[in-house]
């Protein structure tokens, strides 16, 4: 997944084989949804698109998750948007990308990329009948928006259930419960967008589980010919998003709704964002903006 997981459970309970176990689900994982692995289960469902296709049981759990959050953030966090990313430079692995600046002599076309964008096939489209899947022709995925979050979901739910003290970090996107050593909550570091060494600010928990995921413009980006990009589309026009934001972190019940949000925050831009964060009793965010000045929202000063 392009990011550092760091699993971290009470070492008193004798939980070793928990973590190797996890370990394995992870790798397992990103073998068969990353869209970066030909031949795999997500390939193999974008290569055929236009027929059904009988997906596993964990890939339905993760479209049925996508497509819930497609329509909770009103198709805000669209995985459709691949063929955008692809545009605009992002076809390959981002390590690739990084080691090949030939990618700088592309040329970038705005209308080709809209075009892309408005004919594309959107996630309402995707139906799903018990483990089949019905989707229009040309209907493709990038489940990059959602799978780190997913997979420390699953991970908490099936592996560290019974696991009183952990934390779970996947690239940043994190879980915990619990206490750390000092038989104190966790306490999370926000870190400072442009320098990531430091961090801004501290979450606080209290033994209860937390899910924060930060979703920024600076850490994933590139050049195509003259033209600077990020990651982070926006599933409206097809390109990378551009306000006053530079990251967001939020605070959810489960790390796939705190991954998608900030993505969604981000994309809304501050006002916006922040109308559509408050209007969800069971999260809070921190906006970082260009100008350096953050944004907390009404329920961020419970975790001071």
């Amino acid at each position: 997944m392009g990011s550092d997981i760091i699993l971290s459970a009470d070492p008193d309970r004798g939980q070793k084989s928990s973590l190797d176990e996890a370990e394995q689900i992870i790798i397992d994982f990103e073998k068969r949804f990353s869209r970066f692995v030909d031949g795999n289960e997500l390939s193999r469902l974008n290569d055929l698109s236009g027929q059904d296709y009988a997906g596993s049981d964990m890939m339905i759990d993760l479209l049925k998750k996508s497509g819930h959050l497609y329509h909770e953030t009103n198709g805000i966090f669209d995985p459709t948007i691949i063929g955008s990313l692809e545009a605009i430079g992002y076809a390959r692995s981002f390590d690739e990308v990084n080691k090949d600046n030939a990618l700088k002599n592309d040329k970038f076309d705005l209308e080709i990329i809209q075009r892309i964008n408005s004919l594309r096939p959107r996630m309402e489209e995707l139906k799903i009948f018990g483990n089949i899947l019905t989707r229009p022709k040309n209907f493709r995925l990038d489940l990059g928006g959602i799978g780190k979050g997913y997979i420390v979901d699953f991970l908490t739910d099936k592996i560290f259930c019974d696991i009183e003290n952990f934390w779970i970090s996947a690239g940043g996107d994190l879980l915990v419960r619990g206490m750390a050593d000092n038989e104190s909550g966790w306490q999370i570091g926000v870190q400072d967008p442009e320098n990531p060494e430091h961090d801004k600010f501290i979450i606080k928990t209290k033994g209860e589980k937390l899910a924060v995921a930060t979703s920024g413009v600076i850490k994933r980006k590139g050049l195509l010919n003259d033209f600077a990009w990020h990651h982070i589309i926006d599933p409206r026009n097809g390109l990378p998003v551009k306000n006053d934001i530079l990251s967001v972190t939020v605070i959810s019940t489960d790390t796939a709704r705190a991954d998608v949000f900030a993505k969604t925050v981000l994309i809304l831009g501050p006002e916006d964002g922040l109308k559509f964060i408050e209007a969800k009793t069971d999260s809070a965010c921190i906006i970082f903006l260009k100008n350096k000045e953050p944004i907390f929202s009404r329920n961020a000063i419970k975790y001071s």
